[in-house]
């Protein structure tokens, strides 16, 4: 049986909407101390160009590693691909998932976006995070489903249990 894709895509840029505001607030405070400055000392372009741009590299890097964010789910595991030079190729089995949550901040709300988080039995990473996922709560009831699907797949054929449903004496000595 083929693997089917349940999601294919990249976060939505909603999820760094935090980082813009952020940024706004730092632009709007550098001009404040430039403009409270400028009668003791002589107005420096180069400084605040170099402190504006150093604000827009902090403001774009994670808008850029977001473009370059890629998360595939199938019925059987989760694939993340990010980078920007350097390449990095995760996945995650669904057998592993343990916990399902979905979050929605308030400026992921306002674009229909919202978090997953996956609790797993992982050692190296308990915890992922897909962020700022459209239609986040029908990607959880699917992702739900593609586990309960993959679990009952594991489940032995036979079994030794007189109390299950499908015991048969005929696997006896």
């Amino acid at each position: 049986m083929a693997n089917q894709v349940i999601f294919s895509g990249a976060p939505s840029q909603a999820c760094n909407l935090p980082a813009l505001l952020k940024g706004g607030v730092v632009m709007a405070m550098i001009a404040g101390v430039h403009l409270c400055t400028s009668n003791a000392f002589p107005f420096q372009w180069n400084v605040l160009l170099a402190q504006a741009g150093a604000v827009l590299i902090g403001v774009g890097l994670p808008f850029v590693k977001t473009a370059f964010t890629r998360i595939v789910i199938d019925t059987a595991r989760i694939s993340w691909t990010q980078g920007i030079l350097h390449r990095r190729v995760s996945t995650l089995e669904l057998s592993r998932i343990q916990c399902i949550t979905s979050i929605h901040p308030w400026w992921q709300r306002l674009f229909g976006t919202g978090t997953i988080i996956l609790m797993t039995n992982d050692a190296a990473h308990p915890v992922r995070r897909l962020p700022a996922i459209s239609n986040a709560v029908q990607l959880c009831k699917k992702l739900e489903d593609a586990i309960a699907l993959h679990q009952e797949r594991l489940v032995p054929a036979y079994t030794n249990d007189p109390n299950a449903p499908d015991y048969s004496q005929a696997h006896g000595m």
